[in-house]
């Protein structure tokens, strides 16, 4: 019997997306909270995580260094990391550290779901 491509099932390949929230301070406290999520999120296969950074009033050396340390273990599994919101303390962070071209910050949730910087 054929099957119709209307009816067919269809198996998506888009990876799944999981979302984390920082308010306050980006530092290593912070970073330390959101690794446990970002470890958990690659365990059943590649997944986007997108953290929201529209909360984040100061930022730290270590909040940076570690946000790097995610991007690494988001990246080594398959998956992504993006950075959703804009906030001074990370903007001037970013400035800064000539960080602009290795970590994006996406206007919105779905701006970082296409990749749309």
């Amino acid at each position: 019997m054929p099957v119709s491509l209307l009816t067919a099932p269809v198996t998506s390949t888009a990876p799944l997306a999981v979302d984390l929230e920082v308010d306050g301070a980006l530092d290593a406290a912070a970073v330390l909270r959101l690794r446990r999520d970002v470890v958990a999120s690659q365990v059943d296969g590649p997944a986007i995580v997108l953290v929201d950074v529209t909360g984040v009033d100061r930022v730290t050396a270590s909040g940076i260094a570690g946000l790097l340390e995610l991007l690494r273990i988001a990246r080594s599994a398959g998956g992504e990391l993006r950075v959703v919101g804009e906030s001074a303390g990370l903007a001037t962070a970013r400035a800064a550290l000539q960080l602009t071209t290795v970590v994006a910050v996406y206007r919105g949730r779905a701006h970082a779901l296409a990749g749309i910087a």
